[in-house]
């Protein structure tokens, strides 16, 4: 059972309805009724929307923070990962170098000592020590 509007409005309104239903052979209240329930869902549409903005907003925004936190946890990860490496490979080069001087300094000393005499070559290697020494504790 359909209820009865009783609400005036203004005669262009009235008009235009009447013009559309002539048109379209549709009558006028079922022209009214979709006009009505158009604006009704646009309206509770509308409400809908500004009541949960605050809710999705809320969500994108905890949504965004989790993912920049898991990206600063995989960066941080790599970083560790990274210097982990450098620190290995400098490890590495530091006694690479190390065996190489003392390979270096034997050599020569027997050379030292084999060309001029063994004395001469242990002295060189003191001097060399203590400029070394020398150089390491205070650089120019």
């Amino acid at each position: 059972m359909k209820k009865q509007l009783g609400y005036r409005i203004e005669p262009q309104l009235k008009d235009g309805l009447d013009e559309i239903a002539k048109r379209t052979g549709t009558p006028a209240t079922t022209i009214l009724e979709g006009y009505i329930e158009k604006g009704l869902a646009r309206d509770n549409g509308e409400l809908i929307e500004q009541s949960s903005l605050p809710a999705i907003r809320t969500a994108v925004r905890e949504e965004v923070n989790r993912a920049m936190q898991e990206l600063y946890e995989k960066l941080s990860a790599d970083l560790q990962k990274s210097m982990k490496r450098s620190d290995d490979r400098l490890s590495a080069l530091i006694i690479k170098a190390a065996r190489g001087g003392g390979i270096s300094w034997r050599i020569i000393f027997s050379l030292a000592a084999k060309l001029v005499n063994q004395d001469f070559a242990a002295r060189a290697l003191d001097d060399a020590r203590e400029k070394a020494g020398k150089d390491i504790a205070k650089p120019e």
